[in-house]
């Protein structure tokens, strides 16, 4: 579905000659270090604070209160084109009841939103260690996924912004290595297993469409 689609079509009225509105996405995130990654990627794809919105998460870091800020959100004057709920399982109770959550809310068909899930198994971590190394092996825990990542970059901490910005000059090869991952994920039972290219990829797509008007 092209980006512009999704919003209240009431939001898009505009006269002849005037520029096509600018897609808005909001982002909701579990922890620290997503916000920090998300914005190097904002910044990388040459996007505006108006385009990507980085939501105050005010409901908690389990993924159903990500999903209960994000739905929160949507109440807000003017909409978003695009929503995304970022979580990863990382023995949270709530996983499966967030993801649920999601499909309910984008498939009702009274006012559907336009949410969508961006997880990582066991942890955003995983995600993280795909811009240094592709591998589909199976890990137990967070911190096996940190072992394994302080391998590639020594020193590696949660929610460091400069070592978050280390990982732009990288980010082609995680694209191309989460989809590979997400592509043996019936083979490997999704573990491991992430999601988080799909924001990328809509980044993208945002600065691509920006670039074009």
């Amino acid at each position: 579905m092209p980006i512009s689609k999704l919003r209240d079509s009431g939001s898009f009225r505009r006269t002849a000659g005037q520029k096509p509105p600018r897609s808005i996405t909001l982002i909701v995130c579990e922890g620290e270090t997503e916000q920090e990654y998300f914005e190097a990627a904002r910044i990388k794809y040459g996007l505006t604070t108006a385009e990507i919105v980085l939501a105050e998460n005010t409901k908690g870091a389990a993924p159903i209160s990500v999903v209960a800020c994000a739905e929160a959100k949507c109440a807000e004057r003017g909409g978003y084109d695009r929503i995304f709920c970022v979580f990863d399982r990382n023995g949270h109770e709530s996983f499966d009841r967030a993801r649920t959550r999601i499909a309910t809310l984008a498939g009702r068909k009274n006012k559907p939103l336009p949410v969508l899930e961006a997880i990582s198994i066991p942890c955003f971590e995983f995600w993280v260690l795909l811009h240094h190394e592709r591998t589909d092996a199976p890990f137990n825990r967070c911190a096996d996924v940190i072992e394994r990542l302080r391998e590639r970059m020594p020193g590696y901490e949660k929610a460091n912004a400069a070592i978050v910005r280390q990982l732009m000059s990288r980010l082609q090869d995680a694209l191309e290595s989460a989809a590979w991952v997400e592509n043996r994920a019936e083979h490997t039972g999704h573990n491991p297993y992430t999601s988080v290219h799909h924001v990328l990829r809509h980044f993208a797509q945002v600065a691509d469409q920006k670039d074009i008007t």
